[in-house]
């Protein structure tokens, strides 16, 4: 038995769509393991399955790669469907120049020339015949171009076995074709296919279970598909075998749906596989369903894969592919869509972005061309399922859209898409399940514990964000293996292969933002809580409010409360507010979005109030996150007041306080607002249930204004031993915007004094703290606490 023989390897995808056509015939392995075997570039190999009981096989030839480890091999995806090999699963690779083969396979030298090959189209199980409408000539002209990307393909694999199967892209669809038969003899010319499709079928397939395919082979396309002769058995036993393993691996591809495919399995799976058991109860199958969600979150990619599990045809139709410029020929593209379709049944129709296709007809922004195509839509749907031909018809429509509500209303109703699906925002446990999906062919050494905690961090990422950072994480490895490099040019010096590691899936994830969140992106520094002085009691504060919900949530479950649903920071002017909450942000690790309270005002009836609604829809997507309110006391004046602007700011306090406490439950979204001028603010917001806690945030004390002193000091070059608790108290009263001012301005002075000073001495702090002038006095301060013991507010 030769070495290779002797191994099993781990089957994977060879992607050949870049490279010459004879890739598809290639069995990659890597270079030093056949050099070991004896085994020289092009020899012929055979690839079958360990676990396969039926001894299927594709042939193929060797192909040296450095970049392979030893225990792989990569093959095109036609090899892979010909062995009925799942991507992933073990398999064997045999030279078929060996002396010694097993029975079931051919040596390279039996190999017979294939004069003459009849394929099948999967799922096709009857012959359709031509309508009216459709021409004799246009419809053979269609069959001949289709024969020939068939050959093609063969060709560009060369070797036929009993149980070859291609994939063809046609018409912008793939199809998939299974060989029925071979003929040794001199093939037919088109118009004697017919006449001799009986005697080319009397030849069984495992009369020579080697062929060898070249331009002067002639590839003709059944017209009778279930017809079958003796070779029946071994075709069906190919039909199944890829069917079931492209129908296991369709749903493996796609991570973080389970609820939605178990969903989509009884409402399409059983329509196109079983129809007879809705005939058998007197009922009509669905005919459609709606796939909707934010962008990125897999809908058209779930419903190729529908396609791919019930092994039906599939029809991609997107918007602008039906738009023509004349009069009733986008109408008459339609019909022939869903034509081919009863023809090609089982076909599932995937309408990508329907809402494009298929605007409202009231209000929406289509014109009559629009209008028209919504008719012959709905037309088309409602005939779906009826008329005599109907139980052999099987065709289910899968639609896409992130707007939902800019769809026709008509087209949602039963009958035509019977169910509508959300794909939403994925929870930390299906973004896990996708980084698994997304790194199944990557080499990395992440565990399964460290990759969920980045799924954890990943809060608002959806499928497409996380490809990005999944892709962005493997540039990063690859400059980090590039970089680490000798400069020696040995070729006997061969490093380790590059591999993925957590600090770039670390390092990659801050350098996507979550879609939802693009469009409210602020690129500002990071700020932590050691980077505050004087607010050690507020902190805390804001810490049980904001990351206790998330790291203990246990907790409150079981003692049956809710989390905090917003936060208050009131008081004077430089008082760290808005600093304590890009701080908050940072350090718990959710989404963050900041609202400034005039950007929202619009002086358009309604554009206000909708803009609330998209920061609070927003929000909701990217969950948990934190909405940041700074200067609330301009959206949300007290109705009350006498300087109450009227209309627009009632528009917009109505809309916070319905988003923040109403009808749909404001979950895992924290407010947090910050002003200071609490009076000003209408009562109904700080009520529990909207600002459940209102904290007073005042100048530091003297402990805070040291504290302060020694973190704005940090990065600058200060005389040694000043003793900033006498600065501390000269400066009392002072806030905390202003304590940072003073270590700017005797830096100024210092240079003022001298330009070249090494640093900046006591003196110039003396001198700044004498010179600023405080801007907190007695009087605001009481006016603050005034206000809180009127109104119960908290002590921070």
């Amino acid at each position: 038995m030769s070495l290779l023989a002797a191994r099993e390897f781990t089957a994977a995808v060879h992607d050949v769509s870049g490279s010459s056509s004879r890739a598809a015939r290639r069995v990659v392995l890597n270079a030093d393991l056949l050099k070991a075997a004896k085994v020289c570039a092009g020899d012929v190999l055979a690839i079958e399955s360990v676990a396969s009981d039926h001894k299927t096989f594709a042939v193929g030839i060797a192909w040296p790669s450095y970049e392979i480890s030893q225990d792989s091999v990569l093959a095109s995806s036609s090899l892979l469907l010909t062995a009925h090999v799942p991507e992933g699963s073990k398999v064997k690779v045999i030279p078929l120049n060996s002396r010694k083969l097993p029975s079931h396979l051919p040596p390279v030298r039996s190999a017979q020339a294939a004069q003459a090959v009849h394929v099948r189209e999967q799922g096709s199980r009857r012959a359709k015949a031509p309508s009216a409408k459709q021409a004799q000539p246009s419809n053979t002209k269609r069959r001949d171009w289709l024969a020939l990307l068939i050959r093609e393909a063969l060709v560009d694999l060369r070797y036929l076995t009993p149980t070859q199967t291609v994939d063809i892209v046609y018409e912008g669809n793939t199809r998939r074709f299974c060989v029925s038969s071979v003929s040794p003899g001199r093939g037919a010319s088109a118009g004697e296919e017919d006449e001799l499709a009986g005697s080319l079928r009397s030849m069984s397939l495992d009369a020579s279970k080697l062929w060898i395919v070249d331009w002067e082979t002639e590839v003709y396309l059944d017209r009778h598909s279930s017809e079958t002769g003796p070779e029946g058995s071994a075709n069906k036993l190919a039909t199944h075998g890829v069917e079931s393993a492209t129908g296991t691996d369709a749903y493996a591809a796609v991570g973080g749906l389970d609820k939605q495919i178990a969903q989509i399995r009884d409402l399409i799976e059983i329509p196109l596989t079983r129809p007879e058991l809705f005939r058998h109860f007197g009922l009509k199958p669905p005919r459609g369903i709606l796939l909707h969600g934010p962008p990125g979150t897999g809908k058209t990619h779930l419903a190729r894969a529908i396609a791919a599990s019930t092994h039906s045809s599939v029809l991609v139709v997107n918007g602008p592919e039906l738009s023509s410029a004349y009069h009733g020929e986008t109408e008459s593209k339609l019909r022939d869509v869903f034509a081919e379709a009863r023809a090609r049944s089982p076909c599932i129709v995937v309408l990508d972005e329907v809402d494009a296709l298929c605007p409202r007809r009231d209000d929406g922004p289509g014109g009559e061309v629009e209008k028209r195509v919504v008719a012959q839509l709905l037309t088309i749907m409602d005939g779906m399922g009826d008329g005599a031909k109907s139980t052999d018809e099987r065709v289910v429509v899968v639609a896409t859209t992130n707007r939902p509500n800019a769809i026709d209303p008509a087209l949602r109703r039963p009958g035509r898409f019977d169910r509508e699906i959300e794909i939403g925002i994925p929870d930390a446990e299906a973004r896990f399940s996708i980084l698994n999906v997304l790194l199944a062919k990557t080499p990395h050494s992440i565990s399964q514990t460290d990759l969920r905690s980045v799924a954890a961090r990943a809060h608002g990422y959806v499928g497409a964000d996380l490809s990005a950072v999944v892709r962005e994480a493997g540039t990063i490895a690859i400059k980090r293996w590039l970089a680490a490099q000798p400069p020696s040019s040995d070729p006997s010096v061969v490093s380790a292969a590059p591999q993925l590691i957590l600090s770039d899936l670390l390092t990659s994830l801050p350098t996507v933002r979550p879609s939802a969140l693009r469009s409210l992106f602020l690129d500002t520094a990071p700020v932590h809580w050691s980077d505050i002085g004087g607010q050690a009691t507020t902190i805390q504060k804001l810490r049980e409010c904001v990351e206790w919900p998330l790291l203990h949530p246990e907790a409150f479950e079981r003692l049956g409360v809710r989390a905090p649903k917003g936060v208050l920071l009131y008081g004077p002017p430089g008082c760290s507010k808005t600093l304590l909450v890009r701080a908050c942000a940072t350090e718990s690790g959710v989404n963050f979005l900041a609202v400034k309270g005039p950007e929202l005002l619009n002086k358009y009836v309604g554009e206000s109030e909708r803009a609330v609604r998209e920061i609070f829809s927003k929000a909701r997507a990217a969950a948990p996150s934190i909405v940041f309110f700074d200067e609330i006391d301009a959206l949300a004046t007290s109705r009350s007041s006498s300087d109450s602007s009227g209309g627009v700011h009632e528009g917009v306090l109505t809309s916070l306080l319905n988003e923040m406490d109403g009808v749909q439950e404001l979950v895992g979204v924290t407010i947090v607002a910050a002003t200071n001028r609490p009076e000003a603010i209408d009562s109904a917001l700080m009520r529990p249930g909207r600002l459940d806690r209102i904290l007073y945030v005042g100048p530091p004390d003297q402990q805070g204004r040291e504290d302060i002193l020694h973190i704005r000091t940090r990065k600058m070059s200060i005389e040694p031993g000043i003793d900033f608790a006498e600065i501390a108290k000269m400066t009392e009263g002072y806030s905390g915007a202003e304590m940072a001012a003073l270590c700017q301005e005797a830096a100024l002075l210092e240079m003022k004094r001298d330009i070249n000073a090494p640093h900046v001495l006591y003196d110039a702090f003396v001198s700044a703290a004498r010179a600023m002038k405080k801007q907190i006095t007695p009087e605001v301060v009481a006016r603050y606490e005034t206000w809180r013991d009127q109104n119960g507010a908290t002590e921070a």
